[in-house]
This record gives structure tokens, sequence and C-alpha cells, in this order.
């Protein structure tokens, strides 16, 4: 009954305007705004992140005003591979993917003025991407690493990995469903045999570590382009935060307070029914989880929200 009521909702917002907003683009349509000069009023948003870490509600913030385009995961299947062309360092050109992205880009601004273009699957590629698209601003999304690592764990990150005591890098994890064969990496090198050797628990740290890693490092290289961190604990439910990007980025028809929650409540993915909590975790998980965390990925403490 549930499935039925769901695919009843889809169907009505496909004929929604915000469905026509945010639908994916055919080539054809994209490269009718080639020549699309950016303007000094156009503004070009991007934002990384681990996944799970709040940028699909944040996307829908910026998409409830009428001068804002804002997507996430639009190219799902590219930027999935994208992932994996960049982590892997594969001899694939990605030029193909820049010119995608930049179209998508100048379509959005052609037709709504502004974009926000934002997927956990560009998140080793900040730096390159900021350089080829030249955002005015980029954000790094992240959430608290006890909750994202069982929001994971619950959408079956690894789960085909358990039992192997031998798999070769890079690779395609095909227990899942297109895309996301590309987007579940696994380690290069000599730490691979350890990594076999983990939990699933510290599998998971270790992706979400080593994401978080690589976003951050990049985020201290860049110079010249306005940096936000966002934490989701810190601006979920904060329609403080929600008036200070209003202010920042124009945004037009700004929403009352009721109208912000509705937007969050509409958007949120909550995980309400996870099956392996933190508070049952064995020992060997929670200890694994902490290594990890010590050793990749020390930063999250010291990050905080500074829209």
């Amino acid at each position: 009954m549930n499935n039925f009521f769901y695919k009843i909702k889809n169907k009505l917002f496909n004929f929604s305007s915000e469905a026509k907003k945010l639908k994916r683009p055919s080539y054809n349509e994209l490269i009718k705004y080639q020549n699309f000069q950016r303007k000094d009023n156009n503004i070009l948003a991007l934002s990384f992140g681990a996944g799970r870490s709040g940028q699909n509600w944040f996307s829908k913030i910026f998409n409830s005003h009428s001068n804002w385009v804002a997507t996430c995961e639009r190219f799902a299947d590219y930027e999935a591979f994208y992932r994996y062309v960049c982590f892997y360092n594969l001899p694939i050109s990605k030029d193909g993917f820049f010119n995608l992205i930049e179209l998508s880009s100048k379509r959005d601004m052609a037709k709504y003025q502004n974009s926000f273009i934002s997927s956990p699957y560009l998140s080793f590629g900040v730096e390159e991407l900021t350089i080829k698209l030249k955002p005015n601003s980029i954000f790094f999304n992240i959430r608290n690493p006890i909750q994202t690592v069982e929001s994971l764990f619950n959408k079956g990150w690894y789960l085909n990995f358990n039992n192997q005591k031998e798999i070769y890098s890079p690779m395609i994890d095909i227990s899942d469903s297109q895309y996301r064969s590309f987007s579940r990496i696994v380690p290069k090198g000599e730490f691979l045999k350890e990594w076999l050797s983990l939990t699933r628990i510290g599998k998971i740290t270790w992706f979400w570590s080593v994401v978080n890693n690589t976003i951050y490092n990049d985020f201290n290289k860049i110079q010249k382009v306005d940096k936000f961190f966002v934490k989701l604990e810190e601006v979920n439910q904060n329609y403080n935060i929600y008036e200070k990007l209003s202010k920042k980025f124009n945004f037009e028809n700004k929403l009352t307070e009721s109208q912000f929650y509705k937007v969050l409540n509409k958007a949120s993915n909550n995980d309400t029914n996870l099956i392996h909590t933190y508070k049952n975790w064995n020992n060997l998980e929670k200890k694994e989880f902490e290594n990890i965390i010590n050793k990749k990925f020390p930063h999250y403490d010291k990050i905080s929200t500074n829209i």
C-alpha cells in the first residue's frame, strides 16, 4: 500500500513546477546554452560532501526560491563514474564531464539566474571543478560521523564484502544497481588487505574519513572563492541560518519560518529505521571507528558552520 501511494506521489510531482525546474535536461537542450555568458548577477555555487550529510535538503532550500535552481545528483550516473575515475586516477579524459556540468550550470543561470550544483559524487574533484567552473561559492556539507556511518550501514554499504578474503582494486561493486556500483570505492595499495579484515562499520568509517579528508584538504588549498562549512547538526531546523543564507544569496520570495520548516520536512531523509546504531556496536566496531577517525580525519571537531 505504501508503495502504491509513493508511486502516485511521484506521478503528481512530475507535473509540478518544481519537477520541471529540476528535470534532467537532454544534451540537445543543453547545447543551446553553450554561448551563454555569465554576468555579474549570476551566481554559481557548488556543494561537496560524503553523502548522507544534508546536501539534498540544503539544495531544496535554495530551490525554494524563484531565482535559483538547485539540483542534487542531477547526473548521478556520470557523477558516480567521475568519482571512480578521480579516486583511482584512471587515464580517462574528464573533459566531456566538465562540459556537461558547465552547460548544465549555464542553462540554469540563463533560465533562473543562479545555479546550485550539489552531489556527494563530486567529492574527489573539489579543486579541479572549482578551477574549471569558477563558482562564486563552494560548500562543504558534513555530518556527525556516528550518524553518517549508521546511515550508510543502513543503506547497505559494503554488505557484499563481509566474507571476501581477496579482491582487486579498482573494482566495481556489482551487488548494487547502476551508478552506485561505481560510487562504492575500495582502498588502493597495501591497505586494501587490512581493509578487507575490518567490520562493515570499519569499512564505512574508512570511506567517510577518506572522502571528508580529501574535501577538507582541497578547501584549504582553494583561494579567491567564498568557502562555507556546513555542519548538518548545526544548521538543521535552524531558521536563523536560513536568514543568513537568504541575505548572502539574495533569495527572492524569502520563506517564512513555517514555510522553511515545511520545506525541511518534505526534504528530510530521516534515518528512522536504523538497523545497527552506535549503542548496538560491539567493542571491535567501536575501536575500529575511533582508530580510523583519529588516523584519517581528526578534523571534525575543529569544523564549525561559518554562514
